[in-house]
């Protein structure tokens, strides 16, 4: 897939095979990875909320306090289910990445969209990194008391605890080191999906970005003096074929990022109320724990906060983003010298005036549009979950 895959999009490639997302393999083995890790994820959720049957007066808070681990982890295994249902939606997208690589033939275009594939690079190395460091700390944090007895031994052992409430109903002194086994490859597998599905989403949206890109730089450079000096009627020619080529790059940036909302319209606006629910539970949890200066769980339900907030404002930033540069595409429209080409060009450029009018947003299921305005929605909205969490104590 030229460089794209070869060099810009390998890390994603990486991590979508190791949780078994890559869409071009579909072997009977991936199939069964796929539904290991499903059945991984979904027995980590019922072991959390199996706690609510051997609860013997659970109130509020104790419920509050089983969620706001369950949230997430639902959010993640809707995703990852997500990505399997999508797969050949997520294939039609990569291959109209490669087509685009491949119809590219300017430098200065080509330059254009390896300066957005390096963003996408870049921001999966970030967000890899983010995720390891957290992993780690979370596995010292989980092991510290054995640490602790290697290091300053007491006279009887430090206890291990899980970080999640769970109930296996099984004797959980014999057995604990098989739930730490679960609840350890659950956390890390959720870790990798959740990082590998929202950085090639993020590629997928920044390709858009580059696409609008070289649609105004082919506007801005389709009316320029150089062609004005060229006699007709040849400068008409070139005039036209310049015109049609914009035309063509604004109509691929348009078809990709309808493919895109379209695969995920419905889909995303489920995640979007769970992630609402999880933050503003997250939210409660992490007041409810500050006093308690138990630093596991601060640490824990911290992350978790910085994750939510983290996520919602990347997704919404690339909303933004592609906003943004419909509206400069607009701008490069209405500022191009039209007025001196031909009418029949004049009338080429309609094409691309009418479509600007209309701005160029991530709009899925015509309910919630993903801008830095949407950030500022959903965030006052799990705010404003958590006072009303808050005031029923």
């Amino acid at each position: 897939m030229h460089e794209f895959n070869k060099r810009y999009f390998k890390l994603n490639r990486i991590l979508l095979k190791m949780v078994g997302l890559w869409p071009y393999q579909q072997s009977y083995f991936i199939r069964i990875q796929k539904g290991v890790f499903t059945g991984i994820f979904l027995t980590f959720i019922i072991v959390q909320l199996l706690v609510f049957l051997t609860a013997i007066q659970p109130n509020l808070m104790f419920v509050l306090k089983i969620l706001s681990f369950v949230f997430p982890t639902m959010f993640v295994t809707m995703k990852y289910c997500l990505f399997i249902i999508h797969a050949d939606s997520m294939k039609r997208l990569l291959e109209l990445i490669r087509s685009d690589w491949n119809f590219l033939k300017d430098k200065v275009e080509i330059d254009i969209l390896e300066k957005y594939a390096w963003y996408a690079r870049l921001l999966t190395i970030i967000a890899f990194a983010f995720s390891y460091c957290c992993l780690l700390c979370a596995g010292i944090l989980q092991f510290l008391p054995v640490i602790l007895d290697l290091i300053l031994p007491l006279n009887e052992s430090r206890p291990l605890h899980l970080i999640v409430f769970a109930e296996y109903f099984i004797n959980q002194e014999e057995y604990l080191y098989a739930m730490l086994l679960h609840e350890i490859f659950a956390v890390h597998l959720a870790a990798i999906a959740l990082c590998c599905t929202s950085t090639t989403i993020m590629s997928y949206i920044l390709h858009g970005c580059a696409l609008l890109k070289v649609a105004s730089y082919r506007v801005e450079n389709a009316i320029g003096e150089d062609i004005l000096a060229i006699p007709s009627p040849k400068k008409e020619y070139l005039l036209y074929r310049r015109i049609v080529n914009a035309v063509i790059i604004h109509r691929r940036a348009i078809e990709f990022i309808d493919v895109f909302t379209s695969s995920f319209a419905v889909s995303y606006d489920i995640l979007i109320i769970i992630g609402v629910s999880s933050l503003s539970i997250n939210l409660f949890q992490f007041l409810q724990i500050i006093t308690t200066k138990n630093t596991n769980e601060i640490f824990v339900v911290s992350g978790l906060i910085i994750t939510h907030l983290s996520y919602m404002f990347g997704g919404n930033y690339a909303g933004q983003q592609i906003t943004d540069h419909g509206t400069k595409l607009h701008q490069a429209t209405y500022n191009a010298p039209w007025y001196v080409a031909p009418l029949h060009t004049q009338k080429l450029m309609l094409f691309i005036m009418q479509r600007a009018n209309v701005d160029v947003t991530l709009t899925f299921g015509s309910i919630f549009v993903a801008s830095l305005e949407g950030f500022c929605s959903l965030t006052s909205t799990a705010i404003s979950y958590f006072t009303m969490l808050y005031s029923t104590r």
